[in-house]
């Protein structure tokens, strides 16, 4: 099973635990919009409640490889915007050790 798949199906279960275990102990999260970088903690603090909330829609893994996996989802808001979203994931020991990520508003 890729990382990919385990990670979808981690997201797809609401598993915080599923997804905590992909993460590599030095795991860090970069937001583009801000430059704020997230620890392994901070990173799942923030994505627990969301998990509940929001399901993203279209999720796709655009490649795959032994250093890096580049998925691309659409995030529906309850105000009723949207963005489109792309997770570059760098990898590390086969889980993930970075995440840099971006979005752009769909109008």
């Amino acid at each position: 099973m890729t990382l990919y798949e385990k990670y979808a199906e981690a997201l797809d279960a609401k598993n915080i635990d599923m997804l905590s275990a992909l993460c590599h102990p030095n795991f860090e999260m970069i937001m583009h919009s801000t430059g704020s970088v997230a620890s392994k903690k901070e990173y799942l603090e923030r994505l627990g409640p969301l998990l509940q909330k929001f399901t993203p829609e279209k999720r796709r893994c655009l490649y795959e490889n032994e250093d890096v996996m580049i998925i691309h989802f659409i995030m529906p808001f309850p105000n009723g915007t949207r963005d489109a979203v792309l997770y570059y994931v760098q990898k590390e020991d086969g889980l993930m050790r970075k995440i840099e990520t971006g979005s752009t508003p769909i109008k």
